[in-house]
């Protein structure tokens, strides 16, 4: 028995809910949270929760987690419909026997519905949280691809989507018919703390006096990240106090410091690489202006949603679920993908007005306190997913 089974025997009489997801916890992020949140709210309900997790789980995270009610599972090759997971699933499945069975990333095409329903899990659902390429435009797909999405799918209680963005285009590939209900995404409210912005500023060696505009993303081509330096350099034209900082790891992060090296950015941008925890670095507290500039449909980015949590406006590209959070000339800006020279415009605009910099961030505040706080969007997914009652939705 595991160090994780062995905590879990305490709550074996307890019934539990089985969470497959398709990621690794290597930091503690806005996902790592929700789970915690989550697992809290099914705690105080009654129930134990198993996550099982396609990737290494970090000994951070398992510490970040730990409660008697949590067990933690290692599932890896959850892509390709399942299939290659599928007898370690069925495994996992006989041993926990959960009564609810969730299952996010990767899509909604798996075998796990059928394994789960024939596990005697009673309520069985997919978390989607997709995000889809640059320029798809979703319709239906080819009618064997549909035909077979409806039988893999057919044991599904609903869907919960984290945008409508996410909700629509999935309804529109017309893969299944179960019904389907939007949860957005949640954020801790932080507790301001400034002398962590100093110090996050210190620690990479960032001007104390200026302006600093942020983006924490995958360095990878769809997050946008040479459209951000592209504006940086068009920015930096005339001279200004202000600092870029482009925080996260990913296969592009050497091809994008070669480019800010191109564009004569060194002196004001910095890479700081993977941040374990940003909002205890201090990296928001340290930021004046957050960007997304996005290629990809992003559903609901978390990080948004934190810089909002943290008085920041937010300039993003206006596709995906990105509207959904930013209002336009309300909490932020929203630019054409891809247009560095519009980022370039709204960034001038943002920073010769600190007033209006101010309101923007007063009001991503209230948008996050009203609709995006962590432990109500945890404790609706428990409702739900604890409900005797279907979510009462648009079909798909």
């Amino acid at each position: 028995m595991t160090s994780d089974q062995a905590r879990s025997s305490h709550t074996a009489s307890r019934p539990k809910l089985m969470y497959v997801l398709a990621l690794a916890p290597g930091k503690i992020g806005g996902i790592e949270k929700f789970l915690r949140y989550f697992a809290e709210a099914l705690d105080r309900a009654g129930w134990d929760v198993v996550l099982c997790f396609e990737g290494q789980i970090a000994p951070a995270f398992r510490e970040y987690i730990a409660r008697p009610s949590v067990t933690l599972e290692l599932l890896p090759n959850q892509g390709d419909l399942g299939l290659a997971c599928a007898g370690a699933l069925w495994k996992l499945l006989q041993n926990y026997r959960p009564a609810v069975f969730v299952y996010a990333f990767h899509g909604v095409m798996r075998v796990f519905p059928w394994l789960a329903k024939l596990s005697g899990a009673r309520r069985i659902f997919f978390n989607d949280h997709s995000s889809r390429p640059p320029g798809q435009a979703p319709g239906p797909l080819s009618l064997p691809k549909r035909i077979v999405g409806h039988l893999l799918t057919s044991p599904l209680t609903g869907i919960v989507s984290v945008a409508e963005f996410t909700e629509r285009t999935g309804r529109a590939f017309g893969l299944t018919s179960a019904s389907g209900v939007v949860i957005q995404n949640g954020v801790e409210l932080p507790v301001f703390d400034r002398s962590r912005g100093v110090a996050f500023r210190t620690r990479y060696s960032l001007p104390q006096d200026a302006i600093v505009i942020a983006q924490v993303c995958w360095m990878v081509e769809v997050k946008g990240v040479e459209t951000m330096l592209r504006a940086a350099a068009q920015l930096l034209q005339q001279p200004r106090n202000v600092h870029f900082v482009l925080a996260g790891d990913g296969p592009k992060l050497n091809e994008y410091r070669a480019l800010a090296k191109t564009l004569a950015l060194e002196a004001n941008v910095t890479f700081t690489g993977k941040l374990a925890n940003p909002t205890e670095l201090g990296l928001f507290e340290a930021a004046n202006i957050y960007c997304q500039p996005s290629l990809w449909q992003e559903a609901s980015p978390l990080a948004v949603l934190e810089a909002m949590s943290f008085k920041l406006p937010v300039v993003a590209s206006n596709i995906g679920g990105l509207p959904e959070l930013v209002e336009e000339a309300n909490t932020g800006y929203l630019i054409p993908a891809g247009d560095s020279e519009g980022l370039c415009h709204t960034l001038e605009r943002l920073l010769d007005d600190r007033q209006l910099r101010q309101r923007l961030g007063n009001n991503g505040y209230d948008a996050v306190f009203r609709r995006h706080r962590i432990e109500h969007v945890a404790e609706r997914y428990v409702k739900l997913f604890l409900s005797n009652g279907n979510p009462a939705v648009p079909q798909r």
